[in-house]
């Protein structure tokens, strides 16, 4: 667990606003007993003396905003994408971590200030008011859940504040032409089209997919049905998974008996490990593929080994295991250095993903704020992460186009 950084710490008595100023998030000291403390002293103190305090914890106040860089988070850290979240977050930190140990950027930290939306929507929505708002943050980054990206990019507020959302944990096609939502990542529909190639290479043709009722898995099985219908083959088998997963052994029977060679599943990994472990239990030979948004981590765990191997999923990054390019090593020292957890191709997607924010705001000339961070990763640019480029033109707002397919071993190693 991170300690609460404050650059003025000999002074933290005085880095409060009055007490009209000290239910703002921007000035909490993260140390609650003490905010609470310190906003009784202030309003004990006399009505002039209250007013220089306050003065003296606003100026302390904007010289440490000039000495950061101010990132704002919103993930889901405990609800049914944790999983991702947390690991995509991990890779991030791991970057900034980096970053901040040799000086920040031109002198200045850069501080993550991270909210959890608990997968809800609506609180995707609300905190990210607050990051605007009350926060006064610099750029925005990695977001999960589709809905809830989608809620953030229609938002008026989000879209006049014209701040940057980058790298966003998302293939869903969101967003107009000319907003601020930075994608590295390539579409659902590029996955797809990947997942089709591969199996149709191997003569095979027979497709079901089986998806929630949400805008991921409607979407995705759309895609699926298009991309069939393109090159000219079999139309998939369509099954939808109940929410709550009721009448799951019924259903994977159904799926089954449509002989299918190939089983896409577009679910959350949760949902995606009990349904394997329905289908193992009765054919083992069967592919199945799972999206990019799949935690392998989890589903090992829940589907346990003997059901878990040889389920695919689609990857966006290069093998996280090995280091094959100097981002891939780069990534493994540096979570073996900054982090007490594995690596994963969902760590390597947020490191990669940090990498290139920074990269960005490296290249900005003048003031480092909301506007030139916006500025500096809009339009036609190239990144260079030694490993990965990032491209993004005018009629190309996906960094990364890069799809593979990786499956699981029995010991949980991922192959690509």
């Amino acid at each position: 667990m991170q300690k609460p950084v404050n650059s003025f710490t000999g002074f933290l008595f005085l880095s409060k606003p009055c007490h009209a100023c000290a239910t703002s998030d921007t000035y909490k000291s993260g140390f609650p007993q003490l905010d609470i403390r310190f906003s009784m002293f202030v309003l004990h103190l006399p009505r002039q003396l209250r007013f220089v305090v306050c003065a003296i914890s606003l100026c302390l106040s904007f010289v440490a905003s000039a000495n950061e860089i101010r990132i704002g988070v919103v993930t889901d850290q405990n609800g049914i994408n944790a999983d991702v979240g947390r690991d995509y977050l991990a890779g991030a930190r791991t970057y900034f971590d980096y970053i901040n140990a040799n000086g920040g950027v031109r002198g200045r930290k850069l501080t993550l200030i991270v909210k959890d939306d608990e997968g809800v929507a609506g609180n995707t929505l609300r905190l990210t008011r607050e990051l605007i708002g009350s926060d006064r943050v610099d750029a925005l980054f990695g977001y999960t859940g589709d809905e809830n990206i989608a809620l953030v990019a229609k938002d008026t507020q989000f879209k006049s504040s014209r701040i940057a959302l980058y790298g966003p944990l998302s293939g869903m096609e969101i967003g107009d032409a000319g907003d601020s939502l930075v994608f590295v990542r390539p579409t659902y529909k590029d996955e797809v089209r990947h997942i089709v190639q591969h199996f149709s290479q191997l003569y095979l043709s027979q497709f079901a997919v089986v998806h929630m009722n949400n805008s991921f898995g409607i979407g995705l099985a759309g895609e699926v049905a298009t991309e069939l219908k393109t090159r000219n083959m079999q139309a998939a088998a369509q099954f939808e998974l109940n929410p709550a997963l009721s009448g799951l052994g019924a259903l994977t029977q159904r799926v089954l008996s449509t002989k299918p060679q190939v089983i896409i599943v577009a679910a959350d990994t949760i949902a995606m490990a009990e349904f394997v472990k329905k289908v193992r239990a009765i054919d083992k030979g069967v592919n199945i593929v799972g999206l990019s948004t799949v935690s392998h981590r989890t589903l090992m765990e829940l589907a346990k080994a003997d059901y878990a191997a040889g389920t695919m999923i689609t990857q966006v990054v290069p093998n996280p295991l090995v280091s094959a390019t100097k981002l891939q090593t780069e990534h493994l020292a540096m979570i073996a250095k900054f982090r007490d957890e594995p690596p994963s191709h969902l760590t390597l997607e947020g490191f990669m993903a940090a990498k290139g924010l920074v990269k960005a705001i490296e290249r900005i000339n003048g003031d480092i704020n909301r506007a030139s961070i916006a500025a500096a990763v809009s339009g036609t640019k190239r990144f260079d992460l030694e490993g990965m480029t990032l491209a993004f033109g005018s009629a190309n707002d996906r960094g990364s186009r890069f799809v593979d397919i990786a499956y699981l071993r029995k010991s949980g190693r991922l192959v690509q």
